[in-house]
């Protein structure tokens, strides 16, 4: 374990072994930090809140928390999470094993996000926000959850397992997206999207079947769903299980 002397560390934490934490970071009660878990500095831990469910913070196993990111009380936080800098976590968030959340990212609370999801940096999921798994969210996307706000009224949108969000696109309040389904750069989704369509426009509508589309540098290779060609940075029994499902499907 290896704690900065700049760093401020409640004694009612519990922080296994070989838990880095860098210089100024918190770490505040009744948080538990997994073992191998590296926090970078200027990192505040386990903030508390009023909203919060719970006054406890579990963080997983070798996670890596980058510089300037703030997780408040009352989530659960799953194995192999990797942030960028400046990311907030809010309250009554659940975030599944190997999740990773890009530069700036903004999770408001009440959310869940599924595991292997992946957000590039300036994602905001707007709270009751709930994300599948091997979902791939790009730079700037906005999922909301208020129909006329400001109100009591959220509701956030769903998110299927392996969807595609494209850079810049709006998500509106309670969509549901489709397993498998791709949502074009700058979408603005006003209707729910179909399984494995293809959306595109503003408003956003279905246009074709998303494996219809071909890879530019190969036209014979389906581009989607993407999981039957990528598979860098996932587990390989999740990719044996990806092509298993592939070879039954052909």
């Amino acid at each position: 374990m290896m704690i900065h002397p700049t760093s401020i560390v409640s004694p009612s934490a519990l922080i296994h072994e070989s838990v880095k934490i860098g210089p100024f970071s918190i770490v505040h009660d009744n948080v538990e930090i997994g073992a191998g878990t590296e926090i970078d500095a200027y990192c505040e831990i386990g903030l508390p809140t009023k909203l919060a469910i719970s006054q406890a913070l579990k963080i997983g196993i070798n996670c890596k928390i980058r510089s300037h990111s703030v997780i408040y009380t009352g989530s659960q936080i799953g194995d192999e999470l990797v942030t960028g800098h400046y990311v907030c976590i809010r309250e009554n968030t659940n975030i599944k094993i190997g999740v990773q959340i890009g530069s700036r990212g903004d999770i408001q609370g009440d959310c869940e996000i599924g595991q292997y999801t992946k957000m590039h940096a300036d994602v905001h999921v707007g709270k009751k926000s709930v994300v599948g798994d091997f979902v791939w969210i790009f730079p700037g996307v906005l999922l909301t959850n208020d129909a006329m706000p400001p109100s009591e009224n959220l509701n956030g949108p769903k998110i299927g397992n392996f969807a595609v969000i494209a850079s810049n696109a709006l998500i509106y309040p309670g969509i549901s997206i489709g397993k498998d389904s791709v949502i074009a750069a700058g979408a603005i989704v006003k209707e729910s999207i179909e399984s494995g369509k293809l959306a595109v426009g503003s408003p956003a509508k279905a246009i074709c079947d998303a494996s219809i589309l071909r890879m530019p540098n190969n036209p014979k290779l389906k581009a989607y769903p993407w999981r039957n060609r990528f598979h860098r940075g996932y587990p390989t029994d999740i990719v044996e299980g990806w092509l298993k499902d592939l070879e039954h499907n052909q």
